[in-house]
């Protein structure tokens, strides 16, 4: 199963709060080739698709709470010869993995409410092992620096925000970000976070990553509470769309040591910012990925 491959409990540092071992991910602007390796469907709809690096012996690189870059040439409608696309994703592969990163990646194929589909992740669910595109990176505006330190860039200068107590609210893809984190507090013991997940989806099946999430949860390492719009019969957490009540029963509550992180769609974000206002939340206690 997938899921026994991934989920690899060696401790994920030697040391206390090592630092993320140098790659090939050295500035936004340069991107290098990388090859597809494997692909390992999670989900009726989702794909874990493993891309060698250059080197064998070279990590990501990748900050903690950072994404990168995929880019690829593409035929559309309008450039029929091909044109540039650029997405952004998070890898959810350990900081200390060799030689290859995992990403996450739902498919959007073409449908009656979204006639092109999605370009890239179309172009992904086309690619055959051996082919190659190219990769940039990092960015994003959050950096973790351990320990429950956070640098964050807020306009014209960075910030930084020490927190024991971490909420994430996540819709569907966008547990990636959040499950970078997660994961590298799990697998690190000289971590000492509170860590809260609050994830919704449309059906049960479209929980990405739960065999890992609930394992984490089973080892105390995270508190897991999933919302879905579709429920089965007898399900027992939440139901519908995110509202105020699913936040106070899964999310720690306001304090200067709370940092909520979420990740979804602009309309999401927009929800979920309002609900945590209303609960008291301020700004310096909340961060978009």
């Amino acid at each position: 199963m997938w899921a026994l491959r991934l989920l690899r409990k060696r401790p994920i540092v030697n040391g206390k709060f090592s630092s993320v071992p140098a790659g090939p991910l050295i500035d936004p602007s340069h991107y290098f080739e990388v090859k597809l390796s494997e692909v390992m469907p999670i989900s009726h709809d989702t794909k874990i698709y493993r891309f060698e690096l250059p080197s064998e012996d070279q990590p990501l690189g990748l900050p903690l709470g950072q994404h990168i870059t995929l880019r690829a040439k593409i035929s559309t409608a309008q450039s029929p010869e091909g044109e540039y696309v650029e997405r952004k994703y998070t890898p959810t592969s350990r900081i200390d993995e060799y030689g290859f990163f995992d990403i996450p990646i739902k498919i959007y194929n073409k449908a009656d409410n979204y006639p092109e589909g999605g370009l890239m992740t179309q172009f992904l669910d086309s690619m055959q092992v051996g082919d190659k595109l190219e990769v940039s990176g990092p960015k994003g505006r959050m950096k973790y620096l351990g320990g429950g330190l956070f640098a964050i860039e807020k306009e014209d200068k960075v910030v930084e925000k020490s927190a024991r107590h971490i909420g994430f609210i996540a819709a569907g893809s966008g547990i990636t970000p959040c499950y970078q984190l997660i994961q590298y507090v799990a697998f690190n013991d000289q971590e000492d976070l509170n860590m809260s997940l609050l994830y919704a989806n449309k059906t049960e099946e479209d929980i990405i990553l739960r065999p890992i999430l609930d394992d984490f949860v089973a080892d105390q390492k995270l508190r897991a509470y999933y919302v879905l719009e579709n429920a089965p019969e007898n399900w027992q957490m939440g139901v519908g769309y995110v509202s105020e009540d699913h936040i106070k029963e899964a999310m720690p509550p306001p304090s200067e040591e709370t940092l909520i992180c979420h990740c979804g769609s602009k309309a999401f974000n927009q929800m979920v910012r309002g609900h945590l206002h209303k609960l008291g939340y301020s700004e310096d206690m909340l961060f978009k990925f």
